[in-house]
């Protein structure tokens, strides 16, 4: 059993925890990234499946990516082949990661991809034996282009290979290139903490905190930028053709939305507004809910049964007054029913919008580069 170090042994309220096999998802939270590898079947086919145990190999020869795959896996059998694969990385966006699932099975090929939720490019590389490299992964914030290194051979394990790869080209989004070079802002990627019970893969998210179970939470953000860059920043971002964020802008106060096609009954809504503070920065203050026409039909909702309830409620005092049964007076029960579950449905909805209102937060994260 595990025991608390004493101060004598390293200090703090820290336990001893056991070194089992893959100990850095077994015996600890190791940060791993989520990307898709992409390989050219023999039939030329490109195969996407997703990994998580890929990292940057420091040596003084070259940049180079360790790649760490079940030997039995099509991705090993087609990067031996071929030499060439493509390593795209992925926005953190549930229907991305729910897809990584689905492309992780161990099917035929065809199979899996006729169910891909992603678009692949054609690569600019050339050829290699006559044979085209694999395509890339459109929706990717970037890509590593990489060739398997044959001269440093793959450690080969009884269940796994390791291979080192030799990135050619680096692709990357325009936006977040701009933000590479300009030092402000990087994109949210998934992050991975590998499988716990053999069953589910624990995932990174950040996500919005509010006191208490609230329809309409609010938050609070200080920014060291004025109002007037900050309106501007807003206004580029949803400017730009691969916005994932509709919105208007009306001087202080912005609003955020889904497109339309993504829109739901519980679609969330965003609604900001920008105050200059005392040290000539932006406080941006938030409140996220479901969309006006939404609220506004809860709201009347809300007020129908209320008056319903002081109508039933008047009409069965009036009733006992003059010695009659006072049915009416259910009236008051059965509204503060209708009202509580009114109000559990729109908490339902919150949780069903989960994932969008994490949309709307990364991207205003990614605006404000928090």
């Amino acid at each position: 059993m595990s025991q608390p170090l004493s101060p004598a042994s390293g200090g703090g309220p820290f336990v001893d925890v056991p070194l089992r096999e893959r100990f850095f998802q077994s015996s600890a939270f190791f940060p791993m990234p989520i990307v898709l590898a992409s390989t050219r079947g023999p039939d030329g086919a490109t195969n996407l499946a997703p990994y998580s145990l890929c990292f940057p190999h420091v040596s003084g020869d070259g940049h180079a990516m360790v790649l760490v795959t079940k030997r039995a896996s099509k991705t090993a059998a087609n990067l031996i082949r071929s030499g060439t694969i493509a390593i795209n990385f992925i926005p953190d966006e549930a229907a991305y990661l729910a897809n990584c699932k689905v492309l992780s099975r161990v099917v035929p090929t065809a199979e899996k991809m006729a169910q891909s939720v992603f678009t692949l490019a054609p690569s600019a590389r050339a050829a290699v034996g006559g044979e085209a490299p694999p395509d890339v992964v459109a929706e990717a914030v970037q890509v590593f282009e990489c060739a398997l290194d044959r001269v440093e051979p793959s450690e080969v394990g009884e269940a796994e290979h390791r291979f080192i790869l030799r990135v050619e080209r680096i692709l990357m989004q325009p936006r977040w290139h701009a933000a590479l070079e300009a030092g402000r802002g990087c994109p949210r990627l998934p992050v991975d903490y590998g499988f716990r019970q053999a069953t589910d893969s624990w995932l990174s998210r950040p996500r919005v905190d509010v006191s208490g179970p609230r329809l309409r939470p609010r938050f609070e953000i200080s920014v060291p930028r004025p109002p007037e860059d900050v309106g501007a920043a807003f206004g580029e971002a949803l400017s730009r053709p691969d916005a994932t964020v509709v919105g208007a802008r009306v001087g202080e106060h912005i609003q955020l939305s889904l497109p339309e096609d993504r829109r739901t009954t519980w679609s969330p809504h965003l609604d900001l507004r920008l105050e200059a503070d005392d040290a000539g920065g932006t406080k941006v203050r938030g409140r996220i809910g479901p969309h006006p026409h939404v609220w506004t039909l809860f709201t009347a909702l809300h007020l129908a049964v209320a008056f319903s309830a002081i109508g039933g409620l008047m009409w069965g005092l009036s009733q006992l007054m003059a010695n009659e049964s006072a049915f009416a007076l259910w009236a008051v029960p059965i509204a503060l029913f209708l009202h509580a579950f009114i109000a559990g449905a729109a908490f339902i909805g919150q949780g069903l919008g989960a994932d969008q209102t994490y949309q709307l937060r990364t991207f205003l994260d990614d605006v404000l580069g928090v």
